[in-house]
């Protein structure tokens, strides 16, 4: 695989990964991701692995925050949890390492997943 091909599935793998606003969605055409893809040709890779990195990041906090909200919601001893806000709190100190655990693990069976199929077409 080229240096160029490799690129060019980082980007897929970024635009793929970014977040976009509900509203953006509906709007969005083949001709804006084209034209975004194009920009995105013309920074280094390193940006474009770092993007990919922020995103993941990004999508892990979310994560990790809804399973935290639905965690309270649910949980009858609400007062445990109380306060969200306090970085003390360890009872959602893990959770929340537990939920970056998993998203981690699922995080790394996807690159492996990708690396199984990258392989299996160089080789074909």
């Amino acid at each position: 695989m080229s240096e160029t091909e490799i690129k060019n599935e980082l980007i897929d793998l970024y635009l793929y990964l970014k977040i976009r606003k509900a509203d953006d969605l509906d709007k969005i055409t083949k001709e804006d991701i084209e034209s975004e893809k194009d920009s995105l040709n013309l920074l280094p890779v390193m940006d474009i692995i770092s993007y990919i990195k922020n995103t993941i990041e990004t999508l892990i906090e979310i994560k990790a925050t809804e399973k935290y909200e639905e965690k309270i919601s649910n949980d009858e001893s609400r007062k445990t949890y109380h306060n969200y806000e306090d970085k003390n709190d360890e009872n959602g100190l893990i959770l929340y390492e537990e939920m970056l655990r998993k998203a981690e693990k699922d995080i790394r069976r996807h690159i492996r997943v990708n690396i199984y199929i990258i392989s299996f077409y160089n080789f074909s």
